[in-house]
């Protein structure tokens, strides 16, 4: 056998035993009694190492960088305030910085990292209207871009970069919500799903979407629910919550076998498109009142259909979550300089014959 084969495996063995990274999960946890809080955690996606990235409270809806170093969010700037600003910081919670001091919510990163979209919502010059638009910044210049005057939930880009994907908001009591899709420089905005029917007695909103790493399908929530004005008290009696995977060469749209009491708060795909990580409370259908909702993590294998809890607890909920896997992050050997996973991993599939010969060597010298 080569001797540089030699050294070489015996320094990936080294190198294996000294490190490690796993796919890792960020979430949002608050106490669902009362709830405060809404700061940032992470753990890896097996539900354990939980770590407390950002003390900051209030915080909502976190996004890893495609590169796994950096994490975007938006933050109430006060408790029971709707207004929001956006924020980043680097992965391990330090260098937290706001991005922008308007009314913004909604941040995930564009799939070459160097920019974020976000929704922005305005009062208009009379100072009596709201006006909404899909923004984009770029992160190096600050450099605030309007692509559309839309009012966007949870908008995301295609891995090719070329679109953006998102809900609209309802209107409570009158309207529903569907999914749209709108090139990158704002043009051809057009309904991605067909349309909802109207007018209907129950009314049907989508949202919570995420595009598969491949870009060939599309998760989302849907929820079903009927208005009732009780009391001079505007109600939502819960109907149905579905989860669905849209195709989106078919253009047709799988239904998940999850209990349609599990209204969701948010989701994400794990495993490439083997699985989904989702937040669910278990609601009571048909009833004027949720009680107290506590949300527990959970995960869902696509092809087997089982669900496992990852995360619950008697008082905290867990939220917003967004998974990111070991082939991105980078891991850190003792004394070593950061590397990537997926290209160690790689490389160690181009050695493994050398690694096998090593070891017929290793064990014939022994």
């Amino acid at each position: 056998m080569d001797i540089k084969n030699i050294v070489c495996c015996c320094l990936i063995l080294l190198l294996l035993s000294q490190a490690h990274t796993d796919a890792k999960i960020l979430f949002v946890s608050e106490d669902s009694l009362t709830g405060e809080g809404r700061r940032i955690y992470v753990m890896d996606d097996d539900g354990s190492n939980i770590t407390l990235l950002s003390h900051q409270p209030w915080a909502g809806f976190p996004r890893w960088s495609p590169d796994g170093k950096q994490i975007v969010f938006d933050r109430r700037t006060e408790q029971n305030s709707n207004v929001s600003n956006i924020f980043i910081m680097n992965a391990d919670g330090t260098d937290i910085r706001k991005l922008t001091t308007s009314d913004d919510s909604y941040p995930s990163f564009l799939p070459d990292g160097k920019s974020i979209v976000f929704d922005r919502d305005e009062v208009t010059p009379a100072g009596n209207d709201v006006e909404s638009y899909l923004c984009l910044m770029h992160l190096e210049s600050g450099v605030v871009k309007k692509i559309a005057n839309v009012d966007v939930n949870v908008p995301s880009f295609f891995p090719d970069g070329k679109h953006i994907v998102f809900s609209d908001i309802p209107i409570f009591g009158k309207s529903g919500s569907n999914i749209w899709i709108i090139n990158a420089d704002g043009g051809n905005l057009r309904e991605l799903l067909p349309p909802l029917p109207q007018p209907r007695p129950i009314i049907i909103s989508r949202f919570y979407l995420k595009v598969s790493p491949d870009g060939k399908q599309l998760l989302y929530f849907q929820s079903e629910v009927i208005p009732r004005r009780v009391d001079g008290v505007n109600h939502l009696i819960p109907q149905a919550y579905r989860y669905f995977i849209y195709d989106m060469k078919t253009g047709q749209s799988q239904k998940l076998k999850i209990p349609k009491n599990y209204k969701c708060a948010g989701l994400d795909w794990m495993d490439g498109n083997k699985s989904m990580v989702f937040t669910a409370f278990q609601d009571k259908l048909n009833e004027e009142q949720p009680g107290i909702e506590k949300y527990t993590l959970y995960k869902y294998d696509i092809w087997t259909q089982e669900i496992t809890i990852l995360k619950e607890d008697m008082v905290d909920s867990f939220i917003f979550p967004d998974w990111i896997s070991d082939d991105v992050l980078s891991v850190s050997p003792v004394g070593k300089q950061p590397i990537q996973w997926g290209k160690l991993k790689a490389f160690l599939n181009t050695r493994i014959e050398a690694i096998k010969a090593f070891s017929s060597s290793l064990s014939a010298f022994l």
